[in-house]
Protein backbone atom coordinates (compact mmCIF):
# COMPACT_ATOMS: atom_id res chain seq x y z
CA UNK A 1 0.00 0.00 0.00
CA UNK A 2 2.73 2.32 0.90
CA UNK A 3 4.54 1.82 -2.44
CA UNK A 4 1.48 2.64 -4.27
CA UNK A 5 0.93 5.70 -2.45
CA UNK A 6 -2.00 4.67 -0.60
CA UNK A 7 -0.93 5.69 2.61
CA UNK A 8 -5.03 5.57 4.35
CA UNK A 9 -4.81 1.56 3.64
CA UNK A 10 -1.35 1.36 4.98
CA UNK A 11 -2.05 3.08 7.80
CA UNK A 12 -4.98 1.16 8.84
CA UNK A 13 -3.47 -2.13 7.48
CA UNK A 14 -0.88 -1.70 9.62
CA UNK A 15 -3.54 -1.24 12.68
CA UNK A 16 -5.29 -4.59 11.83
CA UNK A 17 -1.69 -6.18 11.88
CA UNK A 18 -1.28 -5.34 15.99
CA UNK A 19 -5.37 -6.93 16.43
CA UNK A 20 -3.54 -9.67 17.68
CA UNK A 21 -2.80 -7.85 20.73
CA UNK A 22 -6.63 -7.76 22.01
CA UNK A 23 -5.96 -11.83 22.99
CA UNK A 24 -3.46 -11.85 24.31
CA UNK A 25 -4.38 -12.37 28.21
CA UNK A 26 -1.63 -10.95 30.92
CA UNK A 27 -2.75 -12.99 33.38
CA UNK A 28 -2.25 -16.40 31.75
CA UNK A 29 0.88 -14.48 29.39
CA UNK A 30 -0.04 -15.98 26.22
CA UNK A 31 -2.75 -15.88 23.58
CA UNK A 32 -6.29 -16.84 24.47
CA UNK A 33 -9.53 -17.17 22.32
CA UNK A 34 -12.64 -14.78 23.17
CA UNK A 35 -16.22 -14.98 22.57
CA UNK A 36 -18.36 -13.28 21.00
CA UNK A 37 -18.96 -10.79 23.96
CA UNK A 38 -15.06 -9.94 23.77
CA UNK A 39 -14.91 -12.46 27.22
CA UNK A 40 -12.50 -15.01 27.66
CA UNK A 41 -12.87 -18.55 26.48
CA UNK A 42 -12.75 -21.41 29.67
CA UNK A 43 -8.98 -22.11 29.94
CA UNK A 44 -8.70 -25.92 29.07
CA UNK A 45 -6.83 -28.40 31.52
CA UNK A 46 -4.00 -28.51 28.98
CA UNK A 47 -3.53 -24.97 28.97
CA UNK A 48 -1.86 -23.57 25.75
CA UNK A 49 -1.28 -26.83 24.41
CA UNK A 50 -5.16 -28.04 23.97
CA UNK A 51 -5.58 -28.22 20.22
CA UNK A 52 -8.28 -26.17 18.17
CA UNK A 53 -8.67 -23.79 21.66
CA UNK A 54 -8.92 -20.56 19.21
CA UNK A 55 -6.37 -22.04 16.67
CA UNK A 56 -7.16 -24.38 13.52
CA UNK A 57 -4.96 -27.72 13.76
CA UNK A 58 -3.06 -26.69 15.87
CA UNK A 59 -2.59 -25.19 19.62
CA UNK A 60 -1.90 -21.50 21.09
CA UNK A 61 1.58 -22.52 22.16
CA UNK A 62 2.20 -23.31 18.07
CA UNK A 63 -0.30 -20.60 16.89
CA UNK A 64 0.98 -18.14 19.30
CA UNK A 65 4.58 -17.37 17.86
CA UNK A 66 2.58 -16.11 14.51
CA UNK A 67 3.83 -12.56 14.49
CA UNK A 68 6.31 -12.80 12.17
CA UNK A 69 5.25 -8.79 10.82
CA UNK A 70 5.94 -7.48 14.61
CA UNK A 71 8.89 -9.62 16.33
CA UNK A 72 9.75 -6.43 18.74
CA UNK A 73 6.10 -6.14 19.68
CA UNK A 74 5.35 -9.66 20.97
CA UNK A 75 8.55 -9.77 22.59
CA UNK A 76 7.63 -6.90 24.51
CA UNK A 77 4.24 -8.70 25.38
CA UNK A 78 6.19 -11.89 26.67
CA UNK A 79 8.46 -10.05 28.93
CA UNK A 80 11.45 -9.58 26.94
CA UNK A 81 13.90 -11.62 25.53
CA UNK A 82 14.98 -13.72 27.47
CA UNK A 83 11.18 -14.98 28.42
CA UNK A 84 10.76 -15.67 24.64
CA UNK A 85 14.14 -17.48 24.87
CA UNK A 86 13.18 -19.85 27.32
CA UNK A 87 9.87 -20.31 26.18
CA UNK A 88 11.36 -21.21 22.71
CA UNK A 89 13.86 -23.97 24.61
CA UNK A 90 11.23 -25.43 26.43
CA UNK A 91 9.05 -26.17 23.62
CA UNK A 92 12.08 -27.53 21.50
CA UNK A 93 12.80 -29.72 24.43
CA UNK A 94 9.97 -31.14 24.14
CA UNK A 95 9.78 -31.66 21.24
CA UNK A 96 9.51 -35.81 19.81
CA UNK A 97 13.13 -36.71 17.90
CA UNK A 98 10.89 -38.64 15.11
CA UNK A 99 9.62 -35.05 14.63
CA UNK A 100 5.84 -36.25 13.94
CA UNK A 101 2.78 -34.68 14.75
CA UNK A 102 3.09 -33.21 18.46
CA UNK A 103 1.84 -30.86 20.55
CA UNK A 104 5.08 -28.47 20.67
CA UNK A 105 7.34 -27.92 17.34
CA UNK A 106 5.44 -29.43 14.95
CA UNK A 107 6.98 -29.25 11.99
CA UNK A 108 4.66 -31.16 10.14
CA UNK A 109 2.49 -27.94 10.37
CA UNK A 110 3.34 -25.21 8.74
CA UNK A 111 2.57 -22.24 11.17
CA UNK A 112 5.49 -23.08 13.29
CA UNK A 113 8.21 -23.19 10.21
CA UNK A 114 9.58 -19.39 10.96
CA UNK A 115 9.82 -20.40 15.33
CA UNK A 116 13.98 -21.50 14.44
CA UNK A 117 14.45 -18.16 12.99
CA UNK A 118 13.41 -16.66 16.46
CA UNK A 119 16.32 -16.99 17.85
CA UNK A 120 17.91 -14.74 15.09
CA UNK A 121 16.13 -11.93 16.13
CA UNK A 122 16.31 -12.87 19.55
CA UNK A 123 20.43 -12.20 19.54
CA UNK A 124 20.75 -16.04 20.28
CA UNK A 125 21.83 -17.28 16.22
CA UNK A 126 23.42 -20.26 17.45
CA UNK A 127 20.18 -21.48 18.99
CA UNK A 128 19.05 -21.33 15.36
CA UNK A 129 21.89 -23.01 13.67
CA UNK A 130 21.55 -25.73 16.33
CA UNK A 131 17.54 -25.86 15.51
CA UNK A 132 17.81 -26.12 12.10
CA UNK A 133 20.25 -28.46 11.46
CA UNK A 134 18.83 -30.71 13.91
CA UNK A 135 15.58 -30.45 11.69
CA UNK A 136 16.70 -31.09 8.85
CA UNK A 137 18.77 -34.33 10.05
CA UNK A 138 15.48 -35.64 11.68
CA UNK A 139 12.10 -34.26 9.79
CA UNK A 140 13.63 -35.45 6.37
CA UNK A 141 14.09 -38.85 5.18
CA UNK A 142 15.49 -40.25 1.48
CA UNK A 143 13.23 -42.35 1.91
CA UNK A 144 9.48 -43.33 1.12
CA UNK A 145 7.41 -41.01 3.43
CA UNK A 146 10.40 -38.61 3.97
CA UNK A 147 8.64 -35.82 5.41
CA UNK A 148 7.17 -35.72 8.88
CA UNK A 149 3.59 -34.07 7.28
CA UNK A 150 1.89 -33.42 4.46
CA UNK A 151 4.03 -31.06 2.09
CA UNK A 152 0.98 -28.52 1.70
CA UNK A 153 1.81 -26.77 -1.97
CA UNK A 154 5.65 -27.91 -1.20
CA UNK A 155 6.17 -25.49 1.94
CA UNK A 156 7.77 -28.37 3.91
CA UNK A 157 10.30 -29.03 1.38
CA UNK A 158 10.96 -25.31 0.47
CA UNK A 159 11.65 -24.81 3.72
CA UNK A 160 14.12 -28.17 3.54
CA UNK A 161 15.59 -26.14 -0.02
CA UNK A 162 16.35 -22.80 2.16
CA UNK A 163 17.69 -23.95 5.41
CA UNK A 164 19.42 -26.46 3.94
CA UNK A 165 21.12 -23.26 1.86
CA UNK A 166 21.48 -21.58 5.19
CA UNK A 167 18.85 -18.69 4.46
CA UNK A 168 14.76 -18.71 5.00
CA UNK A 169 12.80 -15.37 5.06
CA UNK A 170 11.38 -14.70 8.22
CA UNK A 171 8.00 -13.02 7.28
CA UNK A 172 6.26 -13.06 3.91
CA UNK A 173 6.23 -9.40 2.34
CA UNK A 174 9.48 -8.62 3.86
CA UNK A 175 12.54 -8.75 2.11
CA UNK A 176 14.54 -10.01 5.14
CA UNK A 177 16.41 -13.38 4.88
CA UNK A 178 17.93 -15.05 8.14
CA UNK A 179 20.99 -16.56 7.84
CA UNK A 180 21.48 -19.80 9.67
CA UNK A 181 23.87 -23.34 9.30
CA UNK A 182 24.23 -24.76 5.71
CA UNK A 183 24.18 -28.53 5.26
CA UNK A 184 26.64 -27.76 2.16
CA UNK A 185 30.02 -26.23 2.26
CA UNK A 186 28.92 -24.54 -0.86
CA UNK A 187 26.23 -24.12 -2.81
CA UNK A 188 25.33 -22.11 -6.14
CA UNK A 189 21.78 -20.32 -6.86
CA UNK A 190 21.76 -19.69 -10.64
CA UNK A 191 20.35 -16.15 -10.64
CA UNK A 192 19.07 -14.44 -14.03
CA UNK A 193 21.23 -12.52 -16.31
CA UNK A 194 23.89 -14.95 -15.92
CA UNK A 195 24.71 -13.97 -12.01
CA UNK A 196 25.43 -16.50 -9.29
CA UNK A 197 24.64 -16.02 -5.75
CA UNK A 198 27.05 -18.76 -3.58
CA UNK A 199 26.81 -19.87 0.01
CA UNK A 200 30.41 -21.13 1.05
CA UNK A 201 30.48 -22.53 4.75
CA UNK A 202 34.37 -23.04 5.58
CA UNK A 203 35.00 -26.48 7.87
CA UNK A 204 31.48 -27.29 7.38
CA UNK A 205 30.87 -31.01 8.92
CA UNK A 206 28.28 -32.73 11.59
CA UNK A 207 30.13 -31.18 14.39
CA UNK A 208 30.94 -28.31 13.09
CA UNK A 209 27.51 -26.21 12.80
CA UNK A 210 28.12 -22.75 14.24
CA UNK A 211 29.28 -19.95 12.23
CA UNK A 212 31.92 -18.24 13.77
CA UNK A 213 31.93 -15.60 11.50
CA UNK A 214 30.33 -14.29 8.45
CA UNK A 215 31.25 -11.70 5.30
CA UNK A 216 29.64 -10.66 2.65
CA UNK A 217 31.45 -9.84 -0.78
CA UNK A 218 34.24 -9.99 1.81
CA UNK A 219 32.47 -7.52 4.13
CA UNK A 220 31.70 -8.37 7.89
CA UNK A 221 27.97 -8.99 8.13
CA UNK A 222 25.10 -10.17 10.53
CA UNK A 223 23.33 -12.79 10.49
CA UNK A 224 21.01 -11.78 8.23
CA UNK A 225 20.93 -10.65 4.94
CA UNK A 226 18.60 -8.67 2.13
CA UNK A 227 16.87 -10.27 -1.31
CA UNK A 228 17.98 -7.52 -2.90
CA UNK A 229 21.48 -9.15 -1.23
CA UNK A 230 21.18 -12.71 -2.80
CA UNK A 231 19.66 -11.05 -6.20
CA UNK A 232 22.26 -8.60 -6.93
CA UNK A 233 24.94 -11.99 -6.86
CA UNK A 234 28.11 -12.64 -4.42
CA UNK A 235 29.87 -15.03 -1.96
CA UNK A 236 28.44 -15.59 1.47
CA UNK A 237 31.53 -16.43 2.91
CA UNK A 238 30.52 -18.44 6.90
CA UNK A 239 33.53 -20.00 9.13
CA UNK A 240 32.15 -22.55 10.46
CA UNK A 241 33.24 -24.28 13.91
CA UNK A 242 32.09 -26.63 16.91
CA UNK A 243 31.71 -23.64 19.79
CA UNK A 244 29.07 -21.06 19.51
CA UNK A 245 29.33 -18.07 19.30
Amino acid sequence: AEALGKKEDRVAYAQKGLAYRNIFDKEKMWFRPKDAQGQWLPWPEEGILKEWYGCMECNPLQQGWFVPHDVDGMVRLFGGKKKVEEKLDWMFSHTPKNMLWNEYYNHANEPVHFVPYLYNRLGKEWKTQRATRYICKNAYHNSVAGLVGNDDAGQVSAWYVLSALGIHQYCPGQTRFEVTSPLFEKATIHLPQGKTFTIIAHGNSQENIYIQHATLNGKSMPLHLDYRDIMSGGVLYLKMGNVHK
